[in-house]
């Protein structure tokens, strides 16, 4: 540190005493001055640290039940071994992992909660005959180790601290004197039933003010001539155990700090030609400038200018930063092209930038082309200037980016050319849509604003387009070039003619379904020949009909009768065509009952009227199923009329007409009808 710094850091201190090294500091005009007196006793010091290492006899303090419960606590102290060994107690109050209300050693802490008992190890080595700042935390959730300030350990542990009645020891564990013998120096120790933060434990590892006012400050023992808890609650005064002496008091533990950083400047804006050296106190410092990667080396080499920040890394972990800026001239503006636009072919191409006092352009570009001035003139550009321009600027020994502008020199065009084209399109020429044949002239410019002249020769070719109705019935299908329709709809074949245009045909294909077959109806049975057939059909909409049947019958009519001669009896198929779609079929019979003459038969011989509902009466109009007028007579054996029945008539039932009944054997009849008579008998069997 530069003394006009360290002038500048005791300014307006206060004195410091000690009885073994006293600091006075005196302000006196702008600069602060240092006077160190050293003073010997041979008896004690005022301010000093506890010695515990072991002599023929112990060496170490007890402190009564000291016990911190809950779920919260800070253990810290300066300590000092002296000689080798990782069990040894700095403080204790256990006697074994089921009983650790705290434990504090060198390299280590240690407590048992309800969750069970913890160790969390330093990664840090103990140096021998070297004083460290150890400070542990319970905060219900984890435990934190810190060593001179840093955080070297930080593990998850959960409960409430197990407590005992067991007396803390400092420098072994009172439970068992002579083991887990602290072989070393102590100082500043403290208990705090309150978890401690970071800052707060580094602020306050060589001193604490005011420890009768701090909160959760359970005991603080400074060692300064006694043994006694400067927190002020006696009951916890040290009990010397054995022959612990007085050493010297712990020097002041350096907390890890930045103090300086020198800069060499960047000698151009953007150059990395810095450097850097970082100044700092603290434990094994290591450096950095990017926080990732650390060296024992404090100077940097080969920095861009701007904001950097830069850290410091102790041996115990703690990491510091400081934010900084290193110098660099202000960067030399990168320039701007400026040229002519549109450039057309034959066009001058005029390049220029702003002008810088002081500054020398560095121009480059196709063809060979370079240049030293701020503005310059290319005549008669060609395809051959096409390319990229680059300029950049020196001033003062520095660069400016470089500026690289792409410049194309556009070409200018007169383009004769003929087109052809179907009648049913269009040639766009400009704003012009085209469709006779002809001979077409256009002006305009290039997309990049250079004139061009279009000649147009157009030719038309003829194109066609026609348009056809079809209609099918359901089930039919129609073939055209390979397509095969069957459904309503709107069909576009596209073809081409020879010359390559468009032949449109469209198809307006309807699809009729088939008509239901339709209903018929008649008169049938007729009862005798040549009576009046009434044929009907149910009308349809837009519906024609087609009658056939017997002897080649046919008609078209919907409701007709004829004479229904016994040839006439049979089927008759009727169908209706909508829309030219034929319906399927329907059939009704004709038949006539009676159709049979009284030649035809032979009379029956035998009835039984026995009121058995068969064969009761002589029933000729069923029997003979014919439509001629007749007249029965019927008599008994001795030629006596006994009943006479006509056509229609009521039969014979064997009574009289006033109901007795006729006497079984032989009766004869007599049947007269138009043909002339029939004779014969019939046996009356009841």
């Amino acid at each position: 540190m530069s003394f006009l710094k360290l002038l500048a850091l005791t300014t307006n201190f206060v004195l410091l005493l000690n009885m073994s090294l006293k600091i006075y500091f005196f302000k006196l005009s702008k600069y602060s001055f240092v006077l160190t007196f050293l003073f010997l006793s041979h008896i004690s010091f005022s301010q000093n640290s506890l010695n515990t290492f072991p002599a023929p006899t112990q060496r170490w303090l007890a402190i009564g039940d000291l016990d911190v419960g809950g779920t919260q606590l800070t253990i810290e102290a300066l300590y000092k071994r002296g000689a080798n060994g990782n069990i040894q107690n700095i403080i204790s109050k256990h006697l074994d992992p089921s009983n650790v209300n705290y434990l504090l050693r060198a390299n280590n802490f240690q407590i048992t909660t309800s969750s069970g008992f913890k160790v969390v190890n330093s990664s840090i080595p103990v140096v021998n005959n070297v004083w460290y700042h150890i400070a542990a935390t319970y905060d219900g959730a984890s435990i934190k180790l810190y060593i001179n300030g840093c955080l070297v350990a930080d593990s998850a542990h959960t409960g409430t601290i197990v407590t005992n009645d067991l007396v803390s020891a400092i420098g072994t564990r009172a439970a068992s004197p002579g083991t887990d013998h602290f072989r070393g120096s102590i100082d500043e120790l403290r208990v705090w039933n309150v978890v401690r933060t970071q800052p707060q434990i580094l602020q306050n590892m060589n001193n604490l003010p005011n420890p009768t006012t701090e909160t959760g400050l359970l005991a603080y023992y400074k060692f300064d001539g006694n043994y006694l808890n400067i927190q002020g609650n006696t009951t916890h005064d040290g009990i010397p155990q054995g022959t612990p002496t007085f050493d010297f008091e712990a020097p002041i533990i350096l907390v890890p700090e930045i103090t300086d950083v020198s800069i060499l400047d960047a000698s151009c804006f953007g150059y990395s030609d810095a450097s850097i050296t970082i100044s700092a106190v603290g434990n094994q410092i290591q450096y950095s400038t990017n926080g990732l990667n650390y060296s024992s080396d404090s100077t940097f080499n080969n920095l861009q200018g701007g904001n950097i920040t830069v850290f410091i890394q102790s041996l115990e972990g703690c990491i510091i930063s400081k934010d900084t800026i290193i110098g660099q001239p202000t960067q030399v503006p990168s320039p701007v092209i400026s040229y002519n636009t549109p450039l057309c072919s034959g066009d001058s191409l005029a390049l220029s930038i702003d002008t810088i006092s002081g500054a020398t352009c560095f121009w480059t570009g196709p063809n060979g082309f370079t240049c030293n001035s701020f503005d310059t003139i290319i005549s008669n550009a060609t395809a051959i200037q096409t390319g990229d321009y680059s300029v950049y600027l020196m001033y003062n020994g520095c660069y400016s980016d470089t500026t690289i502008n792409s410049i194309t020199v556009n070409p200018t065009y007169n383009l004769i050319t003929t087109q052809t084209i179907c009648s049913n399109e269009f040639y766009t020429l400009g704003n012009q849509q085209l469709n006779q044949p002809g001979n077409y002239f256009l002006n305009l410019q290039t997309i990049a604003g250079c004139d061009s002249i279009i000649d147009l020769t157009l030719i038309v070719n003829p194109s066609y387009s026609f348009t056809r109705d079809t209609a099918l019935c359901e089930g039919e299908t129609f073939t055209y070039y390979g397509q095969t329709l069957s459904s309503t709809g709107v069909y576009q074949f596209d073809l081409q003619t020879t010359l390559g245009c468009d032949s449109i045909i469209i198809y307006n294909l309807i699809v009729f379904p088939i008509p239901s077959s339709p209903i018929l109806s008649n008169n049938s049975p007729l009862l005798c020949p040549n009576d009046s057939a009434i044929f009907e059909v149910q009308p349809v909409v837009g519906g024609t009909f087609a009658w056939t049947g017997p002897n080649n019958f046919s008609s078209v009519l919907d409701t007709f009768s004829f004479v229904a001669p016994i040839s006439s009896i049979g089927n008759y198929f009727a169908t209706v065509t909508v829309n030219g779609c034929e319906s399927p079929a329907s059939q009704i019979a004709l038949d006539i009952l009676n159709i049979y003459t009284l030649d035809d038969f032979d009379f029956p011989n035998v009835f039984s009227p026995n009121d058995d509902n068969s064969n009761d009466v002589f029933e000729l109009d069923d029997y003979f199923k014919t439509c001629q007028e007749y007249t029965m007579y019927i008599f008994d054996r001795w030629g006596n009329l006994i009943y006479t029945q006509i056509s229609g008539g009521e039969p014979f039932n064997g009574k009289t007409t006033n109901g007795d009944t006729y006497q079984d054997g032989v009766y004869f009849y007599k049947l007269s009808y138009e043909k002339g008579d029939k004779n014969g008998f019939f046996h009356i069997v009841r």
